[in-house]
């Protein structure tokens, strides 16, 4: 019998604009259908110690998934919230993150993750793209048609456009190299909400959806999501054994 992978999530931030706890919850159940089974921690402090060294073996995860959202909260908008949560990973923190993908070990960033450790310009090259603070945008929480695109991939091989309830990052600092397997339009134009990339001997999935549990449970997200899980680790038939979810053009959920 396959070992489980083993996950780590971090997850949390500020009160408001998103459930981080019942996200977290949804990414579990999602990923736990393909066999996956996930911690899920709060303090970005506690990932150079789950994390490990750099040289992945017996105890380590083979997964980091971010949904979260800890930034330096420079602008004087948080200026209320900053005491409380702002954040900027430590040398050990960020050496970790790196060493642990560079090493091997999968990474899915979703949602808020592109936000996250904005003074650390290692994380947006390392997703392959980051939130800026300049141009960067999303329109209000509705209803967006998500296409595939790009080269053929396992992550979204047989996936049709589907339509889901949530917001379209869009604007990015995308660095050079980019190529996105999943877009939606926002702006006037097509962004990508996800792609797949190496970083040393590890691989990254970067899935900028996910807003509400509503779309972490669309089914065809869903299946995006373990897809991605298992194209991360190494493992995609492992993630992708549970064929429940279907595959098509007709699905729609909403909060």
């Amino acid at each position: 019998m396959t070992a489980p992978l083993r996950n780590v999530l971090l997850a949390g931030g500020p009160p408001g604009g998103h459930d981080f706890p019942a996200l977290a919850d949804a990414v579990t159940t999602a990923l736990a259908g393909a066999g996956i089974v996930t911690e899920v921690v709060d303090d970005p402090a506690l990932l150079a110690d789950r994390l490990g060294p750099v040289d992945l073996g017996a105890g380590r995860p083979d997964l980091l998934t971010v949904l979260a959202l800890r930034w330096t909260m420079a602008h004087p908008r948080y200026a209320a919230d900053r005491e409380a949560w702002a954040y900027s990973p430590d040398h050990a923190t960020r050496a970790a993150i790196d060493g642990f993908v560079r090493a091997g070990g999968g990474l899915l960033a979703l949602h808020t993750a592109c936000i996250c450790f904005d003074d650390w310009l290692g994380w947006g090259d390392l997703l392959g793209a980051a939130w800026s603070w300049d141009r960067s945008s999303h329109p209000p929480l509705g209803a967006i048609d998500v296409v595939p695109t790009g080269p053929p991939h396992p992550i979204t091989a047989g996936i049709d456009p589907f339509t889901v309830t949530d917001e379209v990052y869009g604007f990015l600092d995308e660095r050079p190299g980019l190529e996105p397997l999943v877009v939606a339009a926002h702006g006037g134009r097509d962004h990508p909400v996800l792609w797949a990339r190496r970083h040393g001997a590890g691989r990254v999935v970067v899935d900028t959806l996910g807003h509400t549990t509503g779309s972490l449970e669309h089914p065809v997200h869903r299946l995006l999501l373990r897809r991605s899980a298992g194209w991360a680790t190494g493992r995609p038939d492992q993630a992708v054994r549970d064929q429940a979810c279907p595959v098509g053009t007709d699905q729609e959920v909403r909060p």
